[in-house]
Formats: structure tokens, C-alpha cells, sequence
């Protein structure tokens, strides 16, 4: 009992300490986390409840992964001379683990510093990329995860406004902002795939977070159908915690962890979607098919001429 009495002590010395050293980060990261869930109840909370298995999202067969690094499970090693290199190991990515999980088929349309201009340029007008020139137009996908923006504002692309700068009937009216891009990449596929669905990405939330890219990310859903939200700047964990890099990064990128981690988080948020939203969702095996169920009751035959 004394043992028990003196560890808990210790135990409480210890955070005590811990919180002492710590107090400034942990005031910014509790604000953080405080005005991204503010108006949501745990019911709410699409990843109040992280899953390993695929739920609903199981029902999508082929998927494409539209992103930058943390979309093609990039790893940060060491150099012989010390310097940093990155690998994108697309086998690691969140997206190959997805599909491993679920047993379904799908390509990364991803490679590292990428942004959404340059998915334009690298993966549909000219295919040109680090994922063996992977062609985006050759195989239309049924579903689709956007996660782009964390390079966009480094490369100078201002954020935009989708109200002034998308042209929903031509894209090649478009701004050159992000807003103008990314809803390009949408518009983009739809024209080869018009009831593929898209969930849409929004950064974490960390220090370097630019909101009025996220905002941008948003507002897809707004102006185009099929498109949902993933807002991962709202609900999920936050990735400057110590606790979570530890287990989860290696370097500045996610470590294999940390990418199945991810792949976790997508599913159990799809799976959230499309239970909040069903009868979007019941057509889902017709997408690329020219099969259709109207749910409307069939026109009464005319009775036979007597």
C-alpha cells in the first residue's frame, strides 16, 4: 500500500513538473483544440471514434489519391553526407493501406511538394511525375481523396474565393489561384467520370495551418455534388502534440505508423458520410456503368383497346 501511495505521489510530482516546463505549449495547443471543437458534441464528432476496419467506405471498389508528400507515404532519411532526403514510398501511403484494408484497387495521384497547379501540369495535361508518369485520364475511379494545399501558399499561390474565381461550366475560365486550380481538378475528373464521388481534405491543425486555404477546400462542397468534406482541421488529433509525433512521425513526415494511423482516420470518416447521408451513397456500384435506379414509380401501362 505505501509502495502504491508513494508511486502515485511521484506520478503526480512528475506531471505537475511536466506541466510546469510545458505550460505555454500546452495553453496554445488547449486554444487550438478549443475553437476547432467548440460546437461539437461527442455524437457529432465524425472521429470521436478512430476505427481500424473500413465500415462503409468498403462499398467504393477503385480510388484515386490526389495529393502532395503526405499523400504518397513520403519518409524523411538520412544522407551519408547527413543531409535530409525524402522518398515518396507509395506503398506506405494511407491511401495503399486503405486499399489493402479494404481489399480494394487504387492509384496515387501524388508525389511530394506537389500542389494543386502542379497536379494540373504533372498528372493530367502532360503525365509527368514521380509515380512512373502515371496518367490520371487512363483510369477513371469511382472515388476519389483530395489532399492538397500544404505547398500552395510556399509556391505562391494565393487561396482565391471559389465564388469569383471557379467558372463551374469551364474551368479553363478559372483563376490562377487555388481556388481556381483545385476546383479545376475536380471538374477535371468529373468530365471523365461525372458521378465519381470526392472527398475533399482540409489541412491539420498545426501552427503553420492557413486557414483561408481550408476554407477554399470547404466551399468544393458548396458548388459541386458529389463532393463531401473530410475536415480533418476540425476533428482529428493534433499533430504538434509530443505524444502524437512520437508515435506517429519520423522527421518532418509520418512515419509507417503514421500513414496506417491516417488510413484509419480516412476510412472512419467516409464511413461516417455515408451514413449520415445514405441515399447518396445506394448508386455507388453504377458509378462508371450506364446502369441508373430511378426511384421513382414506373408510369402506369394504358390499358389495352378494347
Amino acid at each position: 500500500m505505501k509502495k502504491t501511495i508513494v508511486c502515485i505521489l511521484a506520478a503526480a510530482v512528475a506531471t505537475v513538473n511536466l506541466w510546469a516546463q510545458q505550460t505555454s505549449a500546452d495553453e496554445w495547443r488547449a486554444a487550438q483544440a478549443q475553437a476547432a471543437h467548440q460546437s461539437v458534441s461527442a455524437g457529432e464528432n465524425p472521429l470521436a471514434e478512430i476505427k481500424q476496419t473500413p465500415g462503409l467506405a468498403g462499398i467504393f471498389q477503385t480510388w484515386g489519391f490526389i495529393g502532395d508528400s503526405l499523400s504518397s507515404g513520403e519518409h524523411e532519411y538520412t544522407r551519408k553526407d547527413g543531409r535530409k532526403g525524402y522518398v515518396d514510398l507509395y506503398e506506405y501511403s494511407w491511401g495503399q493501406r486503405m486499399c489493402a484494408l479494404m481489399g480494394a484497387r487504387g492509384d496515387n495521384y501524388s508525389k511530394g511538394g506537389e500542389t494543386a497547379k502542379g497536379w494540373i501540369d504533372h498528372f493530367w495535361d502532360n503525365p509527368n511525375n514521380g509515380n512512373n508518369n502515371i496518367d490520371a485520364k487512363a483510369d477513371p475511379k469511382q472515388a476519389y481523396i483530395m489532399a492538397l494545399c500544404i505547398n500552395d501558399k510556399g509556391k505562391g499561390f494565393k487561396p482565391g474565393d471559389v465564388h469569383t474565381d471557379v467558372d463551374t461550366l469551364d474551368y479553363n475560365n478559372n483563376a490562377d489561384t487555388f481556388a481556381g486550380y483545385y476546383a479545376g481538378i475536380i471538374q477535371r475528373v468529373k468530365s471523365i467520370q461525372p458521378r465519381a464521388k470526392f472527398f475533399v481534405v482540409t489541412r491539420p491543425n498545426d501552427k503553420n495551418t492557413d486557414e483561408r486555404y481550408n476554407e477554399v477546400i470547404r466551399s468544393m462542397a458548396d458548388i459541386f455534388s458529389d463532393v463531401y468534406v473530410i475536415d480533418l482541421y476540425k476533428y482529428a488529433p493534433l499533430y504538434s502534440e509530443p505524444e502524437f509525433r512520437d508515435l506517429y512521425f519520423l522527421g518532418g513526415h509520418m512515419s509507417a505508423a503514421g500513414y496506417e494511423f491516417t488510413a484509419w482516420m480516412m476510412m472512419t470518416y467516409i464511413d461516417w458520410i455515408i451514413r449520415k447521408n445514405p441515399k447518396e451513397f445506394a448508386q455507388v456500384a453504377y458509378i462508371g456503368k450506364d446502369y441508373k435506379y430511378d426511384p421513382k414509380p414506373a408510369a402506369p401501362r394504358p390499358a389495352p383497346a378494347k
